[in-house]
């Protein structure tokens, strides 16, 4: 009986640090977006509809900027499918769809109608006002109509989607299908995400646009989130492999991408075919390098994993902002892209701090918080946190 409480005990040990990781992990890919974010206005390639940067531009980023692409979306999707089936199992599905209306749907369309004209705002009034040469009433008029015109769901677009893969996932969970054999789930998956890449006209995934759904974009990202529940599902199969191999993979993953970014010009069946290389090895790769060396309980870690759904959500218009200011400023180019991230991370951490963590914005974020400095508090947070 003694063995087995200790057994016990340590298999719940083990399973906290596991999500601890993951949780740590999903923090990432939401602060590699604003890194993605940052370095877009001094890529030697501009993109359409974005500032730009007239006296800064560096072949780094744009290999920054592909490298977070290839993988930062297909890593968040499949995190989310990780945490779909944990939290479906544990609160059942009533309580689920509760709980993923508070945290995704509700805070979706609120962003949709708040969020968004904040993000319009720095590009919008730096093309009415020619750069700030010139600020007059009508001017202003014209900013406040064109933050309102609806350009999409933006960044917000992950939330719609992951809202999609819930509905659709719930509704198979009702249909009862008959699971594949484990053994062949890994190679399914990977021919999946190859041949869901055939249905785009290009070997990277593009942003989309609008709030029709998109079958190649749903069936896409759909096989992270099924690879997450998986994952979930058979974690003390897979965790001790990712453990093992995760820089081998990450390692892969790097030399794949840089591969591709170097021979763009080669056959687009053989771009997609490594492109789908790259993604999975990098995306297996951050898992086992966080599941083997960021699996501690961490306050810290938790209180940035909690604020950087924040971070993520108001970081685009902050963004905006600081790359409109500094392009005229004779700064050296090289802080440029470093200021663009610092500064709208130290502000969001702060709004967080301020006016979300304790209020009723971060309930419907992650939960409610409870404020206090104590080393106590700081014991119960990390049980109740555990919960949420």
């Amino acid at each position: 009986m003694h063995k087995n409480r200790n057994n016990q005990k340590m298999s719940t040990t083990t399973n906290t640090q596991r999500i601890n990781s993951m949780d740590a992990l999903r923090a990432l890919a939401m602060f590699l977006g604003v890194v993605l974010h940052a370095v877009m206005a001094y890529t030697i390639t501009p993109f359409e509809n974005f500032y730009h940067d007239p006296h800064y531009s560096s072949g780094a980023y744009d290999v920054i900027f592909f490298v977070i692409h290839t993988f930062r979306m297909q890593l968040f999707y499949l995190i989310a499918g990780f945490f779909f089936r944990l939290l479906y199992f544990r609160i059942g599905e009533a309580a689920f769809i509760k709980h993923r209306t508070q945290r995704i749907l509700i805070p979706f369309v609120v962003g949709l109608f708040l969020i968004l004209p904040f993000t319009n705002l720095p590009l919008t009034a730096y093309t009415v006002t020619g750069g700030g040469q010139h600020l007059t009433g009508p001017d202003v008029s014209l900013i406040l109509h064109n933050i309102m015109i609806w350009r999409g769901p933006v960044h917000l677009w992950f939330l719609y989607y992951l809202t999609l893969f819930y509905i659709i996932g719930i509704v198979l969970l009702r249909l009862k299908l008959p699971k594949l054999p484990v053994t062949i789930v890994p190679a399914l998956l990977l021919v999946g995400s190859f041949v869901s890449l055939l249905l785009f006209d290009t070997y990277y995934i593009k942003y989309t646009p609008g709030l029709v759904p998109k079958p190649n974009y749903i069936l896409y990202y759909g096989i992270f989130v099924y690879a997450g529940w998986v994952l979930h599902e058979h974690k003390e199969k897979y965790f001790p492999l990712l453990k093992r191999y995760g820089l081998t993979f990450t390692a892969i993953g790097m030399a794949a991408a840089l591969l591709i970014y170097n021979n763009s010009t080669t056959a687009d069946i053989l771009l997609k075919a490594g492109m789908t290389i790259a993604t999975a090895s990098l995306v297996l790769g951050f898992l086992g390098v966080f599941l083997r060396w960021v699996n501690a309980e961490s306050y810290t870690m938790r209180y940035l994993s909690d604020a950087s759904y924040w971070v993520y959500l108001v970081h685009v218009g902050l963004v905006y902002m600081m790359q409109a200011w500094l392009g005229d400023t004779q700064l050296p180019g090289i802080l440029k892209p470093v200021l663009c991230f610092i500064v709208p991370v130290a502000i969001s951490l702060l709004t967080y701090q301020w006016f979300v963590r304790y209020t009723i914005i971060g309930f419907y974020l992650h939960g409610k918080r409870e404020k206090s400095n104590t080393e106590e508090h700081k014991r119960v947070y990390k049980v109740s946190t555990s919960k949420s």
